[in-house]
């Protein structure tokens, strides 16, 4: 295998593992968005349990900082060159992604009376924001490999 050809399947298996780390932790973490989000939507957020909204806070707290590290992992390798763009904007999607989680995490505070909903809300529009131009890039990737 050509240095080229190495470089490729690096590039390749990072782009795998941070895509899977993160499909993984969200998967982890949407009971609680889902069960958090329905309080919201029902107008019931103040009376949520006490306990499990710490709970749900310290989970979005772990996967905020899990979600970091993954970061880091996807912008470290330097990209084969057909895929320079596509990698730099996918790392800058991915960076607005973990910026937003961080929002939703910080909008939680301590205790449910003290939620701030809209912040909440806009976290939420901007994950989906950056999660949908993470989509496209990983396809530019996919169709240019």
């Amino acid at each position: 295998m050509n240095k080229n050809q190495q470089k490729m399947v690096h590039f390749s298996n990072v782009m795998q593992q941070v895509m899977n780390g993160t499909e993984a932790e969200q998967e982890r973490l949407n009971p609680q968005f889902t069960a958090l989000r329905a309080a919201i939507d029902a107008g019931t957020s103040a009376s949520f349990d006490a306990a499990t909204y710490a709970q749900t806070k310290q989970q979005f707290e772990a996967g905020t900082n899990h979600y970091a590290a993954l970061l880091e992992t996807l912008a470290a390798p330097s990209a084969p060159a057909r895929f320079i763009g596509a990698h730099k904007l996918l790392v800058a999607a991915y960076r607005d992604f973990v910026a937003a989680c961080q929002a939703m995490t910080e909008s939680l505070h301590d205790a449910p009376g003290s939620l701030d909903v809209s912040a909440f809300n806009a976290a939420e529009k901007a994950q989906d924001a950056a999660t949908e131009r993470m989509m496209v890039q990983l396809s530019k990737i996919t169709r240019l490999a």
